[in-house]
């Protein structure tokens, strides 16, 4: 366990200076922060150790979310626990508040925190177009805000594996993230907010990311933002998008089917 250094890099202690880009992306709110971690600090991260272990997590092997693991958190190596730490840590939430403005953020030990902060994708893995829940799982306050955190240190750009963020409904990708070792992704979550991972191919290694959600002790956080869809919250589960409709009437994809309808019909009475 690495101790008396940083975690996150200095260079972001104050995330306000950022906050004026941060409203200003397009297809929605989020920004890229490259160096993320201490250098000393990622320098001796090793997640090539970290062995994945089906009794330690969840495997996810279906057609929208293809050759993915996650880890309990309780089963994390330290130095992964402390990234999980500080990302959920008092002085990051605040800061979090100075770049996206959104009021009374938190954090949380139940459902996908406590469970799953730390994911693994492989050979032909792939997470297609959603949104993420809709709600903290013991408040059911509006989840409003998530981190992507790219750790896999020898990744090529030709393996894939990009972070997408799409239109309003999930139907065309508008932008994509090259994964980078070393990485952050933040960006807005709303009922709109769609994104995934493109198709990995060709990689030699595993795709490793840790991923935090944040929530918010108000039922109105994105009203302060002017963004191209309604910027109003509505309770959800995770939501795909097929992007073959055709396919949505194959059995096994009728849990996606009325997943779908439910969000469309809610969006539309929004």
């Amino acid at each position: 366990m690495m101790e008396n250094i940083n975690i996150i890099n200095k260079k972001y202690k104050d995330l306000s200076k950022y906050s004026n880009f941060f409203m200003e992306s397009k297809p929605y709110p989020h920004i890229i922060l490259d160096d993320f971690l201490d250098e000393t600090f990622f320098s001796q991260l090793d997640i090539e150790n970290f062995i994945k272990d089906p009794t330690k997590g969840l495997i996810f092997d279906t057609d929208l979310e293809k050759n993915k693991w996650t880890s309990k958190n309780d089963k994390l190596s330290n130095n992964l626990k402390l990234i999980v730490n500080s990302l959920n840590s008092f002085d990051f939430i605040n800061n979090l508040q100075t770049l996206s403005k959104i009021k009374e953020l938190f954090s949380t030990t139940e459902g996908n925190t406590a469970l799953a902060n730390y994911h693994e994708m492989y050979e032909s893995g792939f997470l297609g177009t959603h949104v993420d829940h809709s709600s903290e799982p013991s408040t059911g306050l509006p989840h409003v805000l998530n981190i992507i955190l790219y750790l896999s240190k020898n990744w090529e750009k030709k393996w894939g594996g990009e972070t997408v963020l799409a239109n309003h409904n999930g139907t065309k990708i508008l932008k994509t993230i090259e994964y980078k070792p070393n990485r952050a992704v933040i960006f807005l979550h709303s009922p709109f907010t769609f994104h995934g991972v493109t198709k990995i191919h060709g990689n030699l290694t595993k795709r490793s990311t840790i991923y935090v959600d944040y929530y918010a002790k108000n039922l109105k956080p994105y009203s302060h933002l002017k963004l191209d869809f309604k910027n109003i919250w509505f309770k959800h589960p995770t939501t795909f998008i097929l992007h073959n409709f055709k396919d949505y009437f194959l059995k096994k994809n009728r849990t996606y089917l009325k997943k779908m309808i439910k969000h469309r019909i809610k969006a539309l009475l929004a």
